[in-house]
């Protein structure tokens, strides 16, 4: 099955699975108005299946960009109030804006200045108690961190990368050996554009939920109201130091006012196999607490090549990262029961992927990627 929604392309993000994968299993599996909620939650695609589905859908996620983008996905929304609220904006410059000379690597002065007024405008607006200003602040908000690099004919900054944020050395240097300008950019005719892309398809009907920012490892006391009441927890945990989410959305969270490193301990980002089982085991403890009796967790892993040295010879060994979270889930301490575990290739030929590995960006690798669905009883 192929299914599409232009919700979908808000924002790209490295580890997200693909919609039709969320959709069809919910569709499944979720009763009649489930609740859904998914800890990881990422970019939103478990959130915006659940509400194709009329489901209630509740997210948690430790990255503030990835709050924004889904949150947006579950905003009451349409064309006709966004390009309202868009094109009614009141921009002011900004008080004195103290911008590191790493983001002006990115941007042409004139299209930076626009960014910052925007920016004033759009993270007072998304605290408003108006729910259709909050709404539409939040949706034009996370469209704009979609589009704050890239190499899209509406993308603000000089061309690089849209998953993750460049290093500004790297893309200077680039620049500089051929002949590479940041664009000048009419900030809000590129984000209409942007909208237009996102908006394609009518949004489906609102659901009940929301998205909060948080560490999985609280997820009981973020959401007192969920424990024990989700019907389906759909998620895709953290494999085992193969993503730096905070030093890949650098730029994006820079924008939304936090440093990058301050943020690093919030996340589950560790090389050591023994603490990637430690925290695993504190997280799902969790989010087990968080099922209902007879609910049902579907979970997302891949294989990950981990680098050891074992008797003083370096060595690369594979490591099953959903057998190894599977094993946590039955074991007593969190009390789930295994039911089916399923195993499927995945050639991966994304730009992020070469970036970490060196490669030419043009060739492809088989990756193993697993699901396993757990029940609690």
């Amino acid at each position: 099955m192929v299914l599409h929604h232009s919700l979908q392309t808000i924002l790209s993000r490295t580890g997200s699975f693909p919609l039709h994968f969320a959709y069809s299993l919910l569709k499944s599996i979720a009763p009649r108005d489930a609740i859904i909620f998914d800890p990881f939650c990422g970019k939103g695609t478990t959130l915006l299946a659940a509400r194709m589905l009329g489901h209630r859908a509740y997210g948690l996620d430790v990255a503030p960009e990835a709050v924004i983008c889904s949150n947006a996905k579950l905003a009451s929304i349409d064309l006709q109030s966004v390009t309202r609220y868009l094109t009614g904006l009141r921009l002011t410059p900004p008080c004195k804006p103290d911008v590191p000379h790493a983001i002006r690597t990115f941007y042409r002065r004139s299209t930076l200045n626009q960014i910052l007024r925007i920016r004033s405008v759009l993270l007072n607006d998304i605290e408003s108690k108006q729910k259709s200003t909050k709404d539409n602040a939040t949706f034009v908000l996370a469209n704009l961190l979609g589009i704050l690099h890239g190499h899209a004919s509406y993308s603000l900054s000089i061309s690089s990368a849209h998953a993750y944020s460049m290093s500004p050395e790297y893309v200077r240097r680039y620049a500089l050996k051929n002949g590479l300008v940041p664009p000048h950019r009419n900030v809000v005719t590129c984000l209409l554009q942007k909208v237009f892309r996102s908006l394609k398809d009518t949004a489906p009907s609102v659901v009940k939920g929301c998205v909060k920012r948080g560490s999985v490892l609280n997820c009981t006391r973020i959401f007192p109201e969920l424990k024990g009441n989700v019907d389906v927890i759909l998620t895709s945990p953290p494999y085992f130091n193969s993503q730096t989410y905070p030093k890949d959305n650098w730029l994006r969270l820079w924008f939304l006012g936090y440093d990058h490193k301050a943020l690093r301990s919030d996340y589950i980002e560790t090389g050591s196999v023994s603490r990637y089982e430690v925290l695993m085991g504190n997280a799902f403890r969790q989010i087990a607490m968080m099922l209902k009796p007879g609910g049902v967790l579907v979970c997302v892993a891949g294989d990950v090549r981990h680098k050891h040295t074992l008797n003083g010879k370096k060595s690369v060994r594979t490591i099953n990262t959903a057998e190894l979270i599977a094993r946590i889930c039955a074991s007593s301490a969190v009390g789930l029961r295994i039911e089916h575990m399923t195993r499927h290739g995945v050639r991966s030929s994304s730009r992020y992927f070469h970036a970490l590995h060196q490669s030419n960006g043009h060739g492809s690798r088989p990756m193993i990627e697993r699901v396993f669905i757990a029940r609690k009883p």
